[in-house]
């Protein structure tokens, strides 16, 4: 890692906690409140996901703190495709050779707000979840630990997905690629796996073993007939009525790697 602080430049440190290291140009007392942050954050995101969240792996934890978010953008375009349309972003974990988590992040209540989604999907990392049920349980982490704004549904967001979801675009968010839509089908993805994973999760010891047999190339369908006895159709009919909600990877583009490894996908602000 001292030849990433070197590159970044002289005005980027190291600090390290017992299972975290920080590269920043931000001031030492923010780093180390962060890092305080983050160890706190570890435990009960291992307490609260029991028997599915895992921290084995190689080393500590590495997170980079950008300085703006040009310097963000240009290191984390490495891990993209080189064109494209993407979702804005301003921090992620990105799950390739040494997972580690970026950020460009100032305020430190919002850099504990985006370390807190981050640090699930690095927890979640060993299993090949789809991206929906991914993004789903690190959302609702992030707002334990954070306490930030409560899950609802109210008119104008329920709209929103009434408008939105359909036949064709209900099999973007089952294959994972409507969470790096460049419009607002990125802001309700997140918001309807976080649903999902609030209805799944109301018998735990059920949830536990259905997340530890979800497979991304299927979006979990065959583990939820398995644990729940039924399709995962029935989340989204509950919400929206009848419908071909029914995971088709079939109708999916071709793509044979798990969305989740590729990126572990963007903690978003949310535009429009």
């Amino acid at each position: 890692m001292n030849q990433v602080r070197t590159t970044l430049g002289s005005n980027y440190y190291q600090q390290e906690s017992d299972n975290f290291l920080i590269i920043s140009s931000e001031e030492e007392k923010q780093s180390k409140l962060l890092l305080s942050f983050m160890e706190r954050a570890r435990k009960k995101i291992l307490h609260q996901l029991n028997d599915i969240a895992n921290d084995e792996g190689y080393g500590k934890h590495i997170i980079i703190n950008f300085h703006d978010l040009d310097e963000y953008y240009r290191y984390v375009s490495f891990f993209y495709p080189e064109s494209g349309e993407f979702g804005l972003s301003s921090g992620m974990y990105l799950n390739r050779g040494y997972g580690h988590f970026v950020l460009a992040e100032k305020d430190l209540g919002y850099a504990e707000t985006i370390t807190s989604h981050e640090l699930t999907h690095a927890l979640l990392s060993h299993l090949p979840i789809p991206l929906w049920l991914n993004e789903g349980l690190a959302v609702s982490m992030e707002n334990i630990l954070t306490s930030s704004t409560p899950l609802r549904m109210d008119d104008e967001m329920y709209n929103k997905h009434i408008q939105f979801w359909n036949e064709q675009t209900i099999q973007e968010f089952w294959s994972g690629k409507a969470f790096g839509r460049p419009d607002q089908g990125m802001e309700l993805s997140y918001h309807l796996a976080q649903f999902a994973v609030h209805y799944l999760s109301q018998d735990y010891e059920i949830f536990k073993q259905f997340t530890n047999k979800a497979h991304y190339e299927d979006a979990g369908e065959a583990a939820a007939q398995k644990n729940y006895g039924g399709s995962l159709a029935s989340l989204i009919t509950q919400y929206f009525g009848e419908g071909d909600w029914t995971p088709d990877p079939n109708r999916w583009e071709k793509n044979t790697s798990n969305p989740s490894r590729r990126c572990d996908k963007s903690h978003p602000r949310f535009y429009g």
